[in-house]
């Protein structure tokens, strides 16, 4: 629904498996998704670099950011463990207090309709940028008030999966959850020690304000997220494993929701991730294993919530990597 007094706050996911060769393919990718669903924060999984890597001169990769996502405030978080592995990023949109600069091209973004899957959001709206408001949603609302590039546990920091952004109305967590390994060498660390650390962790950031984790979460939950449910071979992978559904079923059990089943209940098909290896993108042979999972206050809309998730859908159209983008839109109510 679009009205007055409301503001669409957006949120973008990729796991670009590998930044360096994902913007030598795809230069302008990110800039063009961030135009063309205006959004506030994009969060990035599987970058592989590390923290020397932003300042190479031969890279360049911090000055392709200024140029293609100037308007954003970067966050890194980096393996330190391991080269070339995992790594999570969060870009957040630059606020001015004024409501100038580069909140220009926010201005006037209203709630858009409930329901597109895999369509582009176009948003229109005309209403003016004024003092330290956007439309009538104080612009205080749009800033972190803090970000956190660990989870304050040294077991699992080290290997750069998290970076999380404190709202004023939620926390916002961008994860790249361990893959339990082509012989599921990692499957118990990932399910008996990962997820329930990391659960006790979104647990506490709750107690304060609702809470959002999103990204890679290297899980197919059930027969709606793949392709090939049934076949032999999944008891066996990573990510359609028995043990790693029913960890994630915990975790959805602790008062979690997953935002795209809970508002598309019947939908089938809408996969994230495709094997390059095996050619599945084209004939759609594909997983679902990128998430938003939502405190359930957030999906809950009455006349007292200043927050609501509206929509969370995919991207399929967008390459780059072997996973697509995924999109949540949040409505903040004056």
């Amino acid at each position: 629904m679009t009205s007055k007094g409301s503001y669409t706050f957006t949120v973008i996911s990729w796991n670009v498996a590998g930044l360096r060769a994902f913007i030598k393919k795809q230069p302008d990718a990110l800039a063009n998704l961030a135009e063309r669903y205006q959004a506030d924060v994009i969060c990035l999984q599987e970058h592989k670099l590390q923290d020397v890597h932003l300042d190479d001169p031969k890279l360049k990769i911090r000055e392709h950011f200024e140029e293609k996502l100037g308007g954003f405030e970067s966050h890194w978080s980096y393996s330190t463990t391991k080269k070339g592995y995992s790594g999570t990023a969060m870009f957040i949109r630059k606020r001015g207090g004024s409501g100038g600069g580069d909140d220009a091209s926010k201005k006037g973004k209203k709630q858009a309709k409930i329901g597109a899957f895999f369509t582009s959001k176009n948003k229109e709206g005309d209403e003016a940028t004024k003092g330290d408001e956007i439309g009538d949603i104080p612009v205080s609302h749009l800033q972190p008030l803090n970000v956190m590039t660990e989870l304050g546990l040294p077991k699992h920091d080290g290997e750069g999966r998290t970076v999380t952004a404190e709202f004023p109305l939620f926390h916002l967590t961008n994860v790249y959850v361990p893959n339990s390994g082509q012989k599921l060498d990692r499957l118990g660390y990932r399910t008996e020690e990962w997820d329930t650390d990391f659960l006790n962790k979104m647990q506490q950031l709750e107690k304060g304000k609702p809470v959002i984790w999103l990204g890679d979460l290297n899980v197919a939950h059930n027969e709606k997220d793949t392709w090939n449910e049934g076949a032999k071979h999944l008891v066996k992978s990573a990510g359609t494993t028995p043990q790693e559904r029913a960890s994630f079923d915990r975790q959805l059990g602790a008062g979690f929701v997953d935002a795209f089943r809970h508002l598309h209940q019947d939908a089938m098909g809408h996969y994230s991730y495709w094997s390059q290896r095996a050619g599945n993108r084209e004939p759609n042979k594909g997983l679902r294993l990128d998430y938003f999972i939502c405190s359930k206050d957030l999906m809950e809309d009455d006349d007292d919530r200043k927050v609501v998730v509206r929509d969370s859908y995919m991207v399929p159209d967008e390459l780059g990597s072997d996973h697509c983008p995924i999109v949540l839109e949040i409505e903040m109510k004056k």
